[in-house]
């Protein structure tokens, strides 16, 4: 339970122990990783050849950054707006790997399909958004990846697997987990601090312990999970949680109907599928880093999704002008409407 005077939302996981059935287990047979930029890295690696990996122009620049060593990187336009990437941006050979992002949780498989179908090349998709969307559990990619530390409350971690079941790539030999006790004891410090059971103090501690692990966790060699993070998801995933996302999401887009401070990037989503939070898109970069210094101060922590580096001036000027509110399981629908209020206050 969550302190009243301590009240926050957003930022980082606190620890959560209440794991309770029915339970979602995660794709299997699979391949464990510390991060996912890994487990892209890896799939790479795997190749005969040093291969082509063709990213999105809205995506994450530290896994770009991280995949040049293994890859000769491309990019297609791409965009969460969108229903579908401009494919003649899109011109792979049949050897190289095409990473396909289900942005936010709530995009349509089919015009993938399609394209794939009359298009030979290694799919990888990342369902980091929501590893238990319909069209994750039902996927004929070649491969797919999440990064489960991103919609579960675990320090690290990542997977990869074939729902063709293709060869997967060897298991990592190495591990690299001082990240992931950093992040691991902070979240046992928020925790605490939102309990407040420890002093107010502590926040900077666990802040500092956050930060440091994920420098670690980015600057880390291609490792294996974490001990703690695979004993979690050993277990099974709360179905009650990804419920809990779907319910979030529906009231606060509900509440936020007629305002025109910003526009969510989307309102409705396919059947089977649980959206990751409620990305807005302001007018310009001013008014969205007013909003968020705005919330911020009413300790609302909503963080920007990529700075995309790209020469592509849409994904460039979308990163600059976007921002996402939490609405992930740790909330009730009163903890939404005091989000919402807190938006409709500022517009």
């Amino acid at each position: 339970m969550m302190h009243p005077e301590r009240w926050e939302a957003g930022s980082m996981f606190q620890w959560e122990a209440d794991i309770s059935s029915p339970t979602l287990s995660l794709p299997q047979p699979s391949v464990s990783y510390l991060v996912c930029r890994h487990a892209i890295a890896a799939l790479c690696a795997a190749q005969p050849n040093r291969p082509v990996l063709w990213l999105p122009t809205f995506f994450c620049p530290e896994v770009a950054r991280f995949c040049r060593s293994v890859a000769q990187i491309r990019e297609y336009r791409d965009d969460c707006r969108w229903h579908e990437p401009d494919w003649s941006s899109l011109q792979p050979g049949s050897n190289d790997l095409v990473l396909a992002v289900n942005y936010f949780g709530v995009r349509s498989p089919e015009p993938w399909i399609r394209w794939h179908e009359q298009r030979p090349c290694i799919l990888v998709e990342d369902h980091t958004q929501d590893p238990f969307s319909s069209w994750s559990l039902r996927s004929n990619a070649d491969y797919a990846v999440c990064s489960v530390r991103k919609t579960l409350p675990v320090p690290d971690g990542a997977i990869v697997w074939s729902p063709r079941r293709l060869p997967l790539p060897a298991p990592p030999a190495e591990d690299h987990w001082r990240g992931s006790m950093l992040k691991l004891s902070a979240m046992v410090y928020k925790r605490d601090y939102l309990a407040g059971t420890i002093p107010a103090g502590c926040k900077d501690r666990y802040r500092e312990l956050q930060l440091s692990g994920e420098q670690e966790l980015g600057t880390a060699a291609i490792s294996s999970m974490s001990p703690v993070s695979e004993a979690v998801l050993a277990v099974g995933i709360p179905d009650r949680w990804r419920k809990r996302r779907i319910e979030n999401t529906r009231g606060l887009l509900r509440s936020l109907e007629g305002w025109k401070t910003a526009v969510p990037v989307f309102t409705t989503w396919p059947e089977g599928h649980a959206p990751f939070d409620v990305p807005l898109v302001f007018p310009d970069q001013t008014a969205r880093d007013q909003c968020q210094r705005e919330l911020q101060s009413q300790n609302i922590f909503c963080p920007v999704e990529w700075v995309c580096d790209t020469p592509d001036q849409v994904a460039s000027d979308l990163s600059s002008r976007i921002l996402s509110i939490p609405t992930d399981c740790r909330y009730t629908a009163e903890d939404m409407a005091r989000i919402s209020s807190a938006l409709l206050r500022i517009g």
